[in-house]
């Protein structure tokens, strides 16, 4: 008797989960924290790289902290973004920079508790300079927090690896 209840509850428990299985959930399993605010930074970072300038102001907290290399190298409070911007843009019209983009890797670290999350990303600057192809090997490190079902870019940090090289 007993082993015919062991065996009626093991075939009741494997009837219910075949009735409960989705297939596809089963095929896609759902993204970590981590993976969903890197997906959406990388989105940014390519709609910046395509020339939406807009997008990635938008992306970013209204009081984002913006830390990068030319002066005056931070950034906060109210606006912080759009000037952000307009300095990138003064520093890349005295200095004969144009069409910069970032060109990124996978992460070094990314972290996230669903709340708030910790990117960390390889990259190069590429940019003209003068005419000449420039490339500048660095990092961007980012933290991000959960706005309604969004992400924001919170903070973000550039970090020169090295002095622009021309690019072969």
């Amino acid at each position: 008797m007993r082993k015919f209840v062991l065996l009626a509850a093991a075939g009741l428990s494997s009837w219910s989960v075949a009735l409960s299985a989705d297939p596809q959930a089963a095929s896609a399993p759902a993204a970590s924290p981590a993976d969903d605010a890197t997906k959406f930074l990388t989105t940014i970072i390519d709609k910046f790289n395509g020339g939406d300038v807009k997008g990635w102001v938008a992306a970013q907290d209204d009081n984002a902290t913006i830390v990068d290399e030319f002066g005056p190298h931070v950034w906060s409070g109210p606006g912080s973004a759009q000037r952000w911007l307009d300095d990138y843009t003064k520093d890349a019209v005295a200095t004969g920079v144009t069409g910069g983009r970032v060109d990124y890797s996978k992460p070094l670290q990314a972290t996230s508790d669903g709340t708030t999350a910790y990117i960390v990303l390889p990259t190069t600057y590429r940019f003209l300079q003068k005419g000449a192809k420039m490339a500048e090997p660095g990092s961007m490190t980012f933290v991000m927090k959960r706005s309604g079902a969004d992400w924001k870019i919170a903070s973000w940090t550039y970090s020169a690896g090295g002095a622009p090289a021309p690019e072969k």
